[in-house]
């Protein structure tokens, strides 16, 4: 397995092999979403609607009410088209649905329109939904297995394109302490924590301790832990390949402030509110401040007091 859609795919496979209530959904997207096998293993029980991601949410919504256990596959940047049914043909009802949320963050040389940066900031805002945001291959199958056989309501798993990185281990519950610390906390979920660790390195060779807390759920957010590092550290310094509205860093500074806890300093590192042009992923994470460097020059700054432009 090479790449997270891979692993989607493989994942639905094992469970489709155990529960012919499991589907297949996705918009045109077969191969790019990691379910040929799917599709040629099990063809009645795969639905590919086409260019039509609207039509494919209420289509797997109405699945869920029939109680079938649909999963759909979806690029992020593509998703965005079905908002509506989101809102009104699933979350309205409850329904139980899985979304496989693809190409999730910079994905670089598809384009301008297949970075998936605001799948944070609408998904948060659906009624009832939760989503999962895997940092590794095992994450995504302990998070899958668990959205479709254990969870209720609509689920989003939120996951980029391309491989895994140095970060392999499997902590899939809400929130977890990769590493403890006392200077700030850094705060992240998803692929960025390989950059975020890497950043947590250069720190400690700078004699600054960072505390990595890393979100597996970030809808709804499990405050209590991220709030108790903040009120040990006094500085956030959250990372995240979104766009700055309604992101998670500025969730948790909302709760912060109305938590009482008095920060000294905090900083969010995200990719702003333009649109992210194309290139490739490493040197738009360069540009855009949030590969290691950046970020541990960030926090750097936030302990000294100075103060850094915001990337591009």
């Amino acid at each position: 397995i090479t790449s997270y859609s891979d692993s989607f795919g493989e994942a639905v496979m094992e469970l489709a092999q155990k529960d012919d209530r499991i589907c297949a959904i996705t918009a045109a997207m077969p191969g790019g979403t990691g379910l040929l096998k799917f599709m040629r293993e099990y063809p009645k029980r795969f639905f590919d609607v086409g260019i039509a991601e609207e039509h494919a949410v209420t289509m797997t919504a109405g699945m869920a009410k029939q109680g079938l256990k649909p999963v759909a596959a979806i690029y992020s940047s593509f998703l965005q088209r079905a908002y509506d049914m989101l809102i009104h043909d699933t979350s309205l009802q409850r329904l139980h649905l899985v979304l496989g949320v693809d190409r999730a963050g910079i994905v670089g040389n598809d384009g301008d329109t297949h970075n998936g940066c605001f799948d944070i900031s609408y998904l948060s805002s659906v009624p009832y939904m939760r989503i999962l945001c895997p940092a590794s291959f095992a994450e995504l199958r302990a998070m899958l297995r668990k959205a479709v056989l254990e969870l209720s309501g609509p689920v989003a798993l939120r996951y980029p394109r391309g491989g895994e990185g140095a970060y392999q281990d499997c902590h899939p519950e809400p929130v977890t302490v990769l590493r403890e610390g006392n200077d700030l906390t850094i705060l992240t979920y998803g692929i960025v924590t390989n950059d975020v660790l890497q950043a947590a390195d250069l720190l400690a060779q700078q004699d600054v301790s960072a505390e990595v807390v890393k979100l597996a759920q970030v809808a709804p957010l499990e405050l209590a832990p991220v709030l108790a590092s903040l009120h040990k550290t006094g500085r956030l310094l959250a990372v995240e390949d979104v766009c700055a509205a309604n992101c998670i860093g500025e969730q948790v500074l909302s709760a912060a402030e109305q938590a009482g806890i008095p920060l000294k300093a905090a900083r969010l590192l995200n990719l702003g509110n333009g649109i992210i042009p194309h290139g490739a992923p490493d040197v738009l994470k360069a540009a855009y401040g949030l590969d290691a460097r950046a970020i541990a020059a960030a926090a750097q700054a936030m302990r000294s007091g100075e103060k850094e432009g915001n990337g591009v």
